[in-house]
């Protein structure tokens, strides 16, 4: 909770981006009119597609018009330079005990906070996530109703049901793309890059299991049980293509699995589960991939006056309020009565809501990660079961909170072509042995300076 009214000034400018519809404008849209009279001042959000933000981003910077918050997307090139350039270092503000003033800001989990931090200054205040990261989300009412087990044991297991759940003579198939996520982990892969304990970093696209991994996709291919469309299409056609029933299996980000609850709300007995990655021999030893700690962090620009800054801090702390607070109901559901209505303690988007509901307040910032499905214990049930089951296996991301400007400045040509490689490869266009070649192009073009910045930022941080 907070106390009073956050602000009372100006209007707070905020550049974000959203993977959701355009949400209606101010003037009829009451979730977002109800929101600024809880703020005492307008946000005037402006937001793009997430797949157009990055070159948003930079004719931002490059025209010097900076607004209030600004979400930092990834790492930039010249990172520490650009932030010190253009925001505020808000370390003096939300650290140690200074942070007591933003007591919801205080309550972001402490991971978070590691990815808004360069040259040892905190630089913005994060959107966190669950270290869940990827899913493959799975549709269990379907894999049940084919009498199939909702986790498989082994890679073959795995593949026996693939080829269950298809059939291309009724328009049915087992993926939508091919499940190379799912395959590496199968694999023993986890992450880009892995550490041992003296800081020698690996590049794991170079380990045997990811070329393993490849074979085993290619594999999959093979036997008909991926969509002919799936490796050609967004990933918008292949959420709908699960829906539908079209698939069984889609892999994304955990943050989006609410969605398809309010996507499948109208087909009869719909039901989501997330399949974890099973090893490749039964009994044998899991990984998980850990999602990253934050989406993004907002950025604030430099402020002149003291008494500005505050109140942008004071907004976010608002904007951050735990679950169930009346902050959080506000920014989430919006207005009583127009925009939702209450079927006992939850909140229920009405029609009119969902439509307003997209507006992308939270990619400012928000509370720490929670799950809560309104009138749906089944599906808070199989979201909490997932994480329980998963976080075991799960390997940290070593490279999180660590800089390589070789990386940011030179790494995404060079990762494109390998990545190149690797779905030429996949779609059965080369053979896997190509693979150890264009390892060891990215590793001399790249990887080894990268490698080498990143053990130098892993044993600065480590001491």
């Amino acid at each position: 909770m907070t106390s009073g009214v956050p602000a009372s000034g100006d209007p707070i400018r905020a550049l974000t981006f959203t993977y959701d519809p355009v949400a209606p404008e101010l003037s009829h849209n009451a979730l977002w009119q109800s929101l600024n009279e809880a703020l005492g001042t307008e946000l005037d959000l402006e937001y793009t597609p997430a797949a157009e933000y990055n070159a948003r981003f930079a004719t931002t910077i490059a025209g010097n018009d900076l607004p209030d918050l600004m979400a930092i997307k990834g790492q930039q090139q010249q990172m520490p330079a650009m932030l010190a350039a253009k925001f505020t270092d808000l370390t003096e503000y939300l650290s140690g005990d200074a942070v007591l003033d933003y007591p919801n800001l205080a309550a972001l989990p402490t991971p978070a906070w590691l990815s808004t931090v360069y040259d040892g200054k905190l630089w913005g205040v994060p959107v966190p996530r669950s270290l869940i990261g990827n899913v493959l989300y799975t549709r269990a009412d379907m894999l049940e109703r084919a009498g199939l087990s909702l986790q498989p044991e082994s890679l073959e297991e795995f593949t026996e049901m693939a080829q269950a759940l298809t059939n291309d003579r009724e328009g049915r198939w087992a993926f939508g793309q091919t499940p190379l996520t799912v395959l590496l982990e199968t694999n023993g892969i986890a992450n880009l890059w892995s550490v041992d304990g003296s800081g020698a970093f690996t590049f794991n696209a170079t380990l045997p299991g990811y070329e393993q991994a490849l074979a085993d996709a290619v594999a999959l291919n093979d036997l008909g049980v991926v969509h002919p469309d799936g490796n050609a299409v967004q990933n918008t056609q292949r959420n709908e293509w699960m829906i539908a029933g079209t698939t069984a299996f889609q892999i994304g980000l955990y943050a989006g699995w609410p969605k398809f609850y309010v996507q499948g709300a109208d087909i009869e007995g719909f039901r989501l589960t997330g399949m974890l990655s099973p090893a490749r021999e039964a009994g044998g030893e899991m990984v998980r991939t850990a999602g990253p700690s934050i989406s993004h962090f907002s950025a604030v620009a430099k402020q002149d006056d003291p008494e500005r800054l505050a109140e942008i801090l004071r907004v976010l702390d608002w904007l951050a309020a735990p679950f169930g607070s009346t902050e959080y109901i506000t920014r989430r559901f919006g207005k009583e009565g127009e925009t939702f209505t209450f079927d006992g303690p939850d909140p229920v988007l009405t029609s009119q809501g969902i439509n307003q509901a997209t507006l992308p307040v939270r990619y400012i910032t928000e509370n720490s990660p929670v799950i809560f499905e309104s009138r749906n214990e089944q599906a808070v049930r199989d979201q909490f079961d997932h994480q329980e089951a998963g976080l075991q296996y799960t390997v940290p991301n070593p490279t999180e909170g660590l800089y390589s400007e070789t990386a940011v400045s030179e790494g995404a040509s060079a990762q494109q072509a390998l990545t190149a490689t690797e779905v030429e490869i996949v779609l059965g266009n080369r053979p896997v042995s190509d693979w150890g070649a264009a390892v060891e192009s990215y590793m001399s073009a790249v990887g080894n300076t990268i490698k080498s910045e990143y053990e130098e930022a892993w044993a600065q941080l480590n001491g």
